[in-house]
């Protein structure tokens, strides 16, 4: 049985970006940032920013899906992940550019099969009597109060954006470019379409700029 998206009275929801000059505006800055980081650690969180936003828009992942990533679960080419909220096995072929990129991140930065995409600070870990430095991947926590504020206030996001409006984007994009929403539907394993447009944010608006922009006739 698919899932039901819930509600929570006062609590105010992420939204995607819809604009697809905001979405190229945020690009370009990720991409300038990591290009002109100074440090080897900021050329390592520059980068590390750009890709997590690459994946999370050109997937469907949840996002503690996202941040638990490691090199093994991507360098073949498909996505092989268990989700944390439901069990279930995602096993998917990625676009190929977007494999590239990935892989060219994972070469420049020398990550192990085993290491997280996304890595924070070494923490210390005490396992069976021994303590060791442990390389985590960053939190949710870490990129609603660090990363995203940045992005917010640099490319002027006037909306409620965080983790999840990547996931959200990947939806309103697909639909926005002619996607089939029953197909969404299953990769967000949803209810119904109704269920999904709304997940989305597809509204009258969309529906109006969509009808305006369709021309079937004879060509004079």
């Amino acid at each position: 049985m698919g899932r039901r998206i819930k509600y929570f009275g006062g609590k105010e929801q992420t939204l995607p970006i819809k604009d697809k000059k905001l979405l190229k505006r945020v690009f370009d800055y990720l991409i300038h940032e990591k290009e002109h980081a100074k440090s080897d650690i900021k050329k390592y969180q520059k980068y590390r920013n750009y890709i997590l936003f690459l994946i999370g828009v050109n997937t469907a992942f949840r996002a503690e899906d996202l941040l638990q990533l490691r090199v093994k679960d991507v360098e073949k080419g498909y996505f092989s992940i268990k989700e944390n909220k439901t069990g279930k096995m995602q096993n998917f072929r990625m676009n190929k550019q977007l494999h590239s990129e990935i892989m060219e991140y994972i070469n420049t930065f020398e990550l192990t099969k085993n290491d997280y995409l996304f890595m924070g600070q070494k923490k210390k870990d005490t396992h069976n009597g021994k303590t060791v430095d442990v390389i985590y991947p960053i939190t949710r926590q870490n990129c609603q109060n660090t990363i995203f504020p940045n992005v917010i206030k640099a490319c002027g996001i006037d909306f409620k954006f965080g983790l999840h409006s990547l996931r959200k984007t990947f939806g309103y994009m697909y639909i926005a470019n002619g996607g089939n929403v029953i197909t969404l539907m299953k990769m967000y394993n949803h209810d119904s379409p109704d269920v999904t447009l709304l997940y989305v944010m597809w509204d009258s608006s969309d529906v109006e700029k969509e009808r305006e922009n369709i021309f079937i006739g004879g060509v004079k």
